[in-house]
C-alpha cells in the first residue's frame, strides 16, 4: 500500500512541475503581497517571488513553445485537482454527499407535499382550482427569487453557508405554513419555502462537484439524484399513512382547526432538520476556500479529507498525514470589504449579485451561458408541462369513466325513507321525494333534476358537486348543510313553505368529487421509483461517456418515448409511460447539473446554477399554464409539444462544450 501510495504522489507531482506558480512557496511559510501587486477582480497578482526574481507563475508554455497566460483560477484549479487526486475517492465524499443529499431530500419532500395535501386542505382553506394553481405557482415563484440570489450569494460566503441559510428559511416557514389558518398567508408561507428550496439546490450541486475527484464527479452528481427519489417516496408514503386519517384532528381556535394534512407538514420537516443539524457539522468545500485568499483553512480541509479516506485502510508504517503537499501564494479573491452600515453592506452584495449575473453573458462565458440556459429551459418546460399533464390527463380519464358509470334514476318514487348511508354518482330525474329524511351524510355528484320535494328533511349534510335543477319544494327542511343559493340551477323554487336553518357560513367553494385519494399517492411513488434505473444508468455512464453524449441520447430517447404515449389509452398504460420517461429524464438532469457546475470558474458556479436552475422554474410555470390548457383537447398537441422541445435540447447538446475532463 506504501508503494501505490507514493507511485500515486509521484504522479501527481510530475503533474505539478507545470504550474504557473513558485513550488519554493509553502503554505507553512508566511506569505506577503508585494508592493504594487495587481488586486483588481478580487486577485493578486504576484510580480515577484520571495527571492526577488521575477515571477513566471502568470505564464505556462505548450510543447510548441506558445506562453499561455492563465489565471489564479487556473492555477488553483490545477492544485485542487493534485489534492483531489492524492485523497481520491472515499469514505469523506459519502459522508458529504450524504449531508447534502439530505437536504436535497427534504427540498423534494416540501415540493411533492403540496400534490398529496391540496385536496384534504382545500375545505380548510377554502380553495377552488385557481386558487389551487396559484398555490402551486407561489413555490416555483419562490424558487426562482432563491435561485437567483442565493446562487450568487453562495459565490460570495460560501456553500455551505448558503446551505444552512437555504434550510433554515425552508425549515421556519415549513413551520408556520403547518399553523396558517387562511389561505393568504398560507401562501405567503409557501412562498418563503421556495426561496429557501430553491436557493440551496444551487449551492448543493456546486459543493458536491468541488468535494469530488475528478474522475468520480458525474457519479457524485447521480448520488445526489438519487435522494430526489428518496424525497418522493419518503412524501408519497408519509403522506399514506398520515393525510386519509381524520382521526388526527384537533381544534386549536374557531378559525384553526388542526387536522392531519397539518401534522403530515410538520413530519415533512424531519429530513430538512437532519440534514440542517449535520451539514453544520462538515466543512467548507476546499475548492471555494482555496478561491478565496484563505490556503491555511483549505490545507486543513484537503487534510481531513485525507485522514478519513486513508485512516483504517492502509498499513501501520503509514502516516495519517496528507504527503507534503504545496498552495501557491495567496492569489485568492479579496475578503470583501467591511461596509459602515447595514444598508451600504445590502447594496454591496446586491451589486456583487448582478455583476455576476451579467459576467455569465461576457466573454469568455457567453457561448456557454447560452447553450446552457436554453438547455435549462427546455427540460424545466418539458418536465414540469408533462409532469403537470400526466396526472391532469389521468384524473380526466378516470372522470370521463365515473361519469359513464353515472347511475340515472327516471320517474322514481321515493317515501318514507331514510339516508344515512353516502349517495355517489346518481342522477334523478322527473323523480318524487315524499317524507324522505337524508341525515349525517355526504352528497358526492347528485343531481336531482326536474324533480319534487315534499316534507322532506336535509340535516348535517356536506356536498360536492350537487344540484338541484328545475326541481321544486314544498315544506322542505335544510340543517346545518351547504346548499349554498348557486347548487339551485334553472327553476328551481324553495319558497313554498321550506326553511333553511343553521346553514354553514364561510367557504363558499363547490369543490370537485374526490376520486383518486388512494392512487394519487400510489401513481407518485411509481414515478419517484423510475428515478432509481434512471440514476443507475447515470452513475454506470455520466463519467465513461461524457457529458455531452449522455445529454444528446437521453433528450433524444425522451422525445421518441413521449410518442409512445399515443397509444396510452387507460390509466395503467399511461402510468408505465411516465415510469419510463422520467427515468429517462433523470440522466438529463445528472448531465446537466454536472455540465453546468464544470464549465464555470469557482467564483461563478453557483452563480451559474441558480440562474440557470432560476429560468427552468420560470420556464416550469410557462408550462404549467400553457398544458393546463390542454388536458381537456386532443393528448397530441402535449405530446407534439414535448418531443419538439425534447428533440431540440438534442441538438442544442451537441452545441455545448464537453466538461467531463475540466477541471474546477
Amino acid at each position: 500500500m506504501v508503494d501505490k501510495h507514493l507511485e500515486t504522489t509521484a504522479l501527481v507531482d510530475k503533474e505539478m512541475d507545470s504550474l504557473p506558480y513558485d513550488t519554493t512557496t509553502f503554505i507553512q511559510q508566511e506569505t506577503q503581497l508585494n508592493e504594487g501587486d495587481d488586486l483588481s477582480n478580487g486577485y493578486a497578482e504576484i510580480g515577484k517571488s520571495n527571492k526577488g526574481e521575477t515571477d513566471t507563475g502568470s505564464e505556462n508554455k505548450d510543447l510548441h513553445g506558445t506562453s499561455t497566460i492563465l489565471t489564479p483560477d487556473d492555477v488553483f484549479s490545477k492544485t485542487h485537482d493534485k489534492a483531489m487526486t492524492i485523497i481520491t475517492q472515499g469514505r469523506y465524499q459519502w459522508i458529504v454527499t450524504t449531508c447534502v443529499g439530505l437536504a436535497y431530500t427534504g427540498d423534494l419532500t416540501e415540493l411533492f407535499a403540496m400534490a398529496f395535501i391540496i385536496d384534504a386542505a382545500e375545505r380548510d382553506l377554502c380553495m377552488d382550482d385557481v386558487m389551487k394553481g396559484w398555490l402551486g405557482g407561489s413555490v416555483f415563484l419562490g424558487m426562482v427569487l432563491g435561485s437567483f440570489v442565493f446562487g450568487d450569494i453562495a459565490d460570495i460566503i460560501g456553500r455551505r453557508p448558503t446551505i444552512l441559510i437555504g434550510l433554515g428559511i425552508t425549515i421556519v416557514f415549513g413551520v408556520i405554513a403547518a399553523f396558517m389558518p387562511t389561505y393568504s398567508w398560507f401562501v405567503f408561507c409557501r412562498i418563503f419555502i421556495g426561496i429557501g428550496t430553491g436557493g440551496t439546490l444551487p449551492a448543493i450541486i456546486a459543493y458536491v462537484s468541488e468535494c469530488s475527484p475528478k474522475s468520480f464527479r458525474g457519479r457524485q452528481q447521480a448520488i445526489v439524484m438519487f435522494f430526489w427519489a428518496i424525497g418522493g417516496i419518503y412524501a408519497a408514503l408519509v403522506g399514506w399513512l398520515i393525510i386519509p386519517n381524520d382521526g388526527l384532528a384537533v381544534v386549536v381556535t374557531s378559525t384553526l382547526v388542526f387536522r392531519s394534512w397539518r401534522v403530515y407538514l410538520l413530519i415533512c420537516q424531519l429530513p430538512l432538520v437532519t440534514a440542517f443539524i449535520l451539514i453544520y457539522f462538515i466543512n467548507e468545500s476546499p475548492r471555494f476556500v482555496l478561491n478565496h485568499g484563505l490556503p491555511e483553512e483549505a490545507l486543513r480541509i484537503y487534510t481531513s479529507m485525507y485522514k478519513m479516506n486513508n485512516s483504517g485502510c492502509c498499513s501501520n508504517s503509514m502516516p495519517y498525514e496528507m504527503p507534503d503537499f504545496e498552495i501557491p501564494m495567496n492569489t485568492g479573491q479579496a475578503d470583501l470589504k467591511q461596509s459602515n452600515s447595514a444598508w451600504s453592506s445590502v447594496v454591496n452584495t446586491l451589486s456583487q449579485v448582478w455583476n455576476a449575473q451579467i459576467s455569465l453573458f461576457k466573454t469568455p462565458h457567453l457561448r456557454t451561458s447560452l447553450s446552457v440556459c436554453c438547455l435549462w429551459i427546455l427540460i424545466g418546460f418539458g418536465y414540469y408541462g408533462l409532469s403537470i399533464w400526466f396526472p391532469a390527463y389521468l384524473k380526466k380519464l378516470e372522470l370521463d369513466q365515473y361519469m359513464n358509470q353515472t347511475k340515472v334514476v327516471t320517474n322514481g318514487s321515493y317515501a318514507n325513507q331514510e339516508y344515512t348511508k353516502e349517495l355517489d354518482n346518481i342522477k334523478f330525474v322527473e323523480s318524487i321525494f315524499q317524507n324522505v329524511s337524508f341525515h349525517d351524510i355526504t352528497l358526492s355528484h347528485v343531481i336531482f333534476d326536474r324533480c319534487s320535494l315534499s316534507q322532506c328533511l336535509f340535516n348535517n349534510i356536506t356536498s360536492s358537486q350537487t344540484y338541484f335543477d328545475d326541481t321544486t319544494f314544498e315544506e322542505v327542511l335544510f340543517n346545518n348543510t351547504d346548499f349554498y343559493p348557486y347548487k339551485f340551477r334553472g327553476t328551481t323554487d324553495t319558497s313554498n313553505g321550506s326553511r333553511f336553518l343553521n346553514t354553514r357560513i364561510g367557504c363558499l367553494v363547490n369543490f370537485p368529487v374526490k376520486l383518486r385519494s388512494n392512487k394519487a399517492y400510489l401513481e407518485s411513488l411509481i414515478g419517484q421509483l423510475s428515478v432509481i434505473p434512471g440514476f443507475l444508468l447515470g452513475f454506470l455512464i455520466i463519467d465513461r461517456v461524457g457529458r455531452v453524449p449522455a445529454l444528446v441520447s437521453c433528450f433524444g430517447m425522451s422525445s421518441a418515448a413521449v410518442f409512445f404515449i399515443w397509444v396510452a389509452n387507460n390509466e395503467p398504460t399511461v402510468v408505465i409511460m411516465n415510469f419510463i420517461f422520467n427515468a429517462l429524464l433523470v440522466n438529463v438532469w445528472i448531465a446537466l447539473d454536472s455540465v453546468t457546475s464544470e464549465l464555470y470558474p469557482t467564483h461563478l458556479r453557483s452563480t451559474a446554477l441558480g440562474f440557470t436552475t432560476g429560468l427552468a422554474k420560470i420556464a416550469a410555470v410557462i408550462a404549467i399554464v400553457t398544458f393546463g390548457k390542454f388536458i381537456d383537447l386532443s393528448k397530441a398537441i402535449p405530446i407534439l409539444i414535448t418531443a419538439g422541445v425534447f428533440g431540440i435540447g438534442a441538438l442544442v447538446s451537441k452545441t455545448t462544450p464537453e466538461s467531463k475532463d475540466k477541471l474546477v
